[in-house]
């Protein structure tokens, strides 16, 4: 039974769905891997119940959600990552717009839950440096991209670990990771709470 409704309708903002914190463990239980293009690590796929949780996250201003999301973030880390451990944690930041929006950019929440829970530094490492939304846009929009740079030298010669909420085309993840390796880091994996699977996605998922 789906919760506040049936898993796979369409999400209605004015219907509240309600999760508890046994809810968002069952919906983040089976994290897959992927390579394509580059590493990436997801709790789950951006539909049915789980895409309704992120919405209650970030519409509805659920800053627990985004904390739980990043425990479990560190837990599916900790056990499908065993042969890689990062140096630093870090978070591709939204729009200052979309801050002021909604009052907190969710992606430090779970970097700073992940990183607590995992036992590794937290640092910001990057600035956007546009205010274009990646919500609502264009496909052509989503491909060009946000524009990040890094505003420390803490990537250097560091394995990072970069954080998102969503993964839907990848270029924004792309385009923060492409700044942190022109800024020295060794290796840059990234892991988000939801990815969309789209037919022509890369389905193998790796433990490793």
């Amino acid at each position: 039974m789906a919760i506040g409704g049936i898993a796979d309708e369409p999400l209605t903002v004015t219907v509240p769905p309600y999760f508890t914190r046994r809810d968002i463990d069952r919906l983040t239980s089976t994290p897959q891997i992927t390579e394509s293009p580059f590493v990436v690590l997801s709790l789950g796929a951006y539909r049915g119940e789980l895409r309704r949780a992120v919405h209650q996250m970030k519409f509805r201003n659920a800053r627990w959600i985004a904390a739980r999301f990043g425990r479990n973030l560190a837990a599916a880390v900790q056990t499908r990552c065993v042969d890689w451990e990062p140096d630093v944690i870090t978070w591709a930041p939204t729009t200052t717009r979309r801050i002021h929006l909604r009052g907190v950019d969710q992606s430090v929440i779970i970097a700073a839950n992940l990183a607590r829970t995992a036992g590794v530094r937290r640092v910001r490492l990057l600035r956007r440096i546009d205010d274009r939304t990646q919500t609502g846009a264009s496909r052509e929009s989503r491909h060009r991209g946000p524009q990040y740079v890094v505003h420390t030298n803490g990537a250097r010669g560091r394995r990072i670990l970069l954080v998102d909420d969503v993964m839907t085309t990848g270029t924004t993840l792309a385009r923060a990771r492409e700044a942190l390796l022109a800024a020295g880091a060794s290796e840059v994996r990234c892991a988000v709470v939801a990815r969309v699977m789209r037919l022509n996605s890369p389905g193998s998922a790796r433990v490793g």
